[in-house]
């Protein structure tokens, strides 16, 4: 793989659905349109109660590297598993229905995978605030690369104690083979911070496969579009209890205990602060009473939040 490979490997593209066909069309026309063609798309209708289905359907029958299937509401994860089930590609990429990605999203991920020790790729993302009209870029900025002797895990609690970057299963290539021969899987009981612990998996897998010479391979580019305000009340609710941070906060002690290096104390104890900051700025920007923020946050706490919040984008 220098540079660019000399073949297209088969890339896999899982997408959700409740609710969301029509902005799911335009995703689907924009990847159709992609600068790399060799892609299948599997949408996962999670029982929507709109005709969001019988619309993606309809569209697909014009394209035989379009899949859709229906199941009973059973949430994002269930359907994100369903489609990896269903994947066939060398490499699968998550997009959410209500996002879009630029039309060189996957080329250019794809040609980061410059040799066989990168373990994951991952992009940066133009943030659509649609409550506020205003986009921004993150994750652009360059990160240090892992030096030659770090623990690749205590490397990953660097980058998330620098920024989210590692956070989400989106913007990322996976390696289908890791996924499948580790039976990995989003924990469909889970509402909060799933995509975290799929990621932080999947690296614990990859590790055990590339040995010392794992790396992970970033571009710098905003190739992701999240559309920020259209998260379902059940994500937005979810992040407003500490106890599911905590239950996140628990899972990466574990992860890190057993993959980790010498820095892993110090640098949990960095994300955990700043998990406090974010958990507290989401109860802040949350669209409910003053007196039920209160419920998740104390009085002091919800003061500095607010004041924070006007000077964050």
């Amino acid at each position: 793989m220098n540079n660019y490979m000399s073949y297209l490997p088969l890339v896999s593209i899982i997408i959700p659905v409740y609710n969301t066909g029509e902005n799911c069309l335009k995703l689907l026309e924009r990847l159709l349109n992609s600068t790399y063609t060799n892609i299948e798309i599997i949408c996962i209708d999670d029982g929507s109660k709109d005709n969001s289905y019988n619309a993606i359907k309809k569209f697909a029958k014009n394209y035989n590297n379009i899949i859709v299937r229906k199941q009973k509401n059973s949430g994002p994860s269930a359907a994100r598993n369903a489609g990896i089930k269903l994947a066939k590609g060398e490499f699968i990429s998550f997009i959410d229905s209500d996002d879009y990605v630029r039309q060189d999203f996957i080329e250019k991920l794809i040609k980061s995978y410059d040799d066989k020790s990168v373990i994951i790729a991952s992009s940066g993302i133009q943030y659509n605030r649609l409550i506020k009209g205003k986009v921004f870029n993150n994750f652009v900025k360059p990160v240090r690369k892992r030096r030659k002797h770090e623990n690749v895990a205590d490397y990953i609690l660097y980058l998330m104690r620098v920024d989210g970057r590692m956070y989400s299963a989106v913007t990322k290539l996976f390696k289908r083979e890791i996924i499948v021969k580790n039976n990995l899987h989003f924990d469909e009981k889970a509402d909060f911070a799933e995509d975290t612990r799929f990621v932080l998996d999947y690296i614990a897998a990859a590790i055990l496969q590339h040995k010392k010479d794992a790396k992970i391979a970033f571009v710098y580019n905003p190739l992701y579009i999240y559309n920020y305000g259209t998260e379902t009340s059940t994500v937005a609710k979810s992040s407003l209890k500490w106890e599911n941070w905590q239950n996140s906060y628990i899972y990466l002690k574990q992860w890190s205990k057993k993959n980790g290096g010498h820095r892993a104390p110090y640098r949990r104890y960095i994300i955990k602060l700043r998990w406090r900051v974010s958990h507290a700025l989401a109860v802040a920007r949350a669209n409910i009473s003053h007196k039920e923020k209160r419920r998740y946050i104390n009085g002091v706490e919800l003061f500095f939040a607010n004041i924070l919040v006007r000077f964050r984008k």
